[in-house]
């Protein structure tokens, strides 16, 4: 998760990195997504689960 001041690229420079050093990777962007993604962000004590719904 990367946290910090609005519009100085960090959104940017974490898909770029994802783009150069994996053949795959997820985007979350909490601006703009869906509650119910939200929501499984609450609670991450079962990681298998976790993964296994996003």
């Amino acid at each position: 998760m990367i946290k910090g001041a609005r519009r100085v690229g960090k959104s940017t420079i974490a898909e770029e990195f994802a783009k150069k050093e994996f053949k795959s990777y997820i985007l979350i962007d909490f601006a703009h997504t869906s509650k119910a993604i939200i929501d499984l962000f609450d609670d991450t004590y079962d990681l298998d689960f976790f993964f296994l719904q996003l």
